[in-house]
């Protein structure tokens, strides 16, 4: 536990719930809870509350560190709980993108231990990554994408340092990528074709232009907008965007690239549909750029899906799931960086 707050569930006291809660002491009667999700780099619960008085909801979901050493490691190494953390506290609030709302964030000094209370979103139930995503899912997904995209703080991003930590990690990614790659690609070579192993190789040698690459417009980025991170309603529309462990200050063509990449199952029906869900982005975009602009930044990050997919899987918790997952993360938008001929503009 650390000195300020719970970092497992057993450590979850009442005294420490009711005070986040603003609840009388001794009204929380009792405490239960399960694992929930399916994410690698940490560990979420749904608590369920016993009041004895109202006004305190009756679930809650917590975020926890992994319990895996190897994930809680990358997750330092990258400042991915500084980052969510960073955006429940500083920016959830006031940003209309749809998100959960957060009753607790805190973070250690050493950015492995962090504990997030966030409203419980059930029935909204998690995107499936390897089935893929209906056309509802991408449209509405766009909508909120747009909606952070066109978020500006009232005091400027100065004080956000903690946005920062992407220019840092592509840093790191750039370094690490060419020993990182044959590891990738050995690990890999059942799941993926030669074809996309080899555009991975070309990727890999590019690395440089794609990083220093200078966008056109800077926005605040979820960073791994895809449908495992995505909660949706029955009907297919989106309830949240979730697991802002990668927010930092970007190219939101890369959010936009990313989505549509990972989340088409079928590439036909991406080809089909990509240049609308564009247009339909910029449509609701303040500032827009022009679509042409804008076009060219989407066939560049094309690449976003797959540079998550190797980066990810060599950095945390290696599970047969997990495997299958980054392989569909991989092929998705390696064969749209194919169609749209994305390496030409590294």
């Amino acid at each position: 536990m650390s000195g300020r707050f719970p970092v497992r569930p057993e450590e979850f006291e009442s005294a420490f719930v009711e005070k986040v809660f603003a609840a009388t002491p001794g009204s929380l009667r009792s405490l239960t809870h399960e694992p929930v999700g399916t994410g690698q780099v940490c560990d979420s619960y749904r608590f369920t509350c016993d009041w004895a008085e109202e006004g305190h909801p009756e679930t809650f979901i917590a975020k926890c560190p992994s319990a895996d050493p190897v994930s809680r490691g990358a997750a330092a190494i990258f400042h991915l709980y500084d980052m969510e953390v960073g955006w429940y506290r500083d920016i959830a609030d006031n940003c209309s993108a749809l998100c959960p709302k957060s009753y607790h964030a805190d973070i250690a000094e050493n950015e492995q231990e962090f504990v997030l209370l966030l409203e419980d979103m059930a029935p909204a139930s998690q995107g499936d990554q390897l089935a893929g995503a209906s056309l509802v899912q991408v449209e509405t997904t766009l909508a909120e994408a747009a909606a952070l995209h066109n978020f500006q703080p009232a005091s400027g991003f100065n004080n956000l340092k903690w946005l920062d930590h992407g220019t840092g990690n592509s840093q790191f990614l750039e370094s690490s990528l060419p020993t990182g790659y044959p590891v990738f690609r050995e690990r890999f070579s059942s799941l993926l074709s030669p074809e996309i192993l080899d555009l991975g190789q070309e990727l890999v040698d590019r690395i440089g232009s794609y990083i220093t690459h200078e966008p056109p417009e800077l926005t605040v980025t979820h960073g791994d907008m895809r449908l495992d991170n995505i909660l949706f309603h029955a009907d297919g529309r989106i309830a949240a965007l979730v697991d802002w462990q990668t927010c930092s200050l970007g190219n939101p063509a890369n959010d936009v690239a990313y989505l549509i990449g990972t989340s088409f199952a079928v590439p036909a029906e991406r080809r089909d549909q990509e240049q609308r869900l564009v247009r339909d982005y910029l449509s609701r975009r303040s500032n827009a750029p022009a679509f042409e602009i804008f076009w060219d930044e989407y066939r560049r990050h094309a690449f976003s899906g797959f540079l998550m997919a190797i980066n990810a899987s060599l950095h945390v918790e290696q599970t047969e799931r997990g495997d299958r997952m980054f392989a569909a993360m991989a092929e998705r938008p390696a064969q749209m960086a194919i169609d749209l001929d994305s390496l030409s503009l590294l």
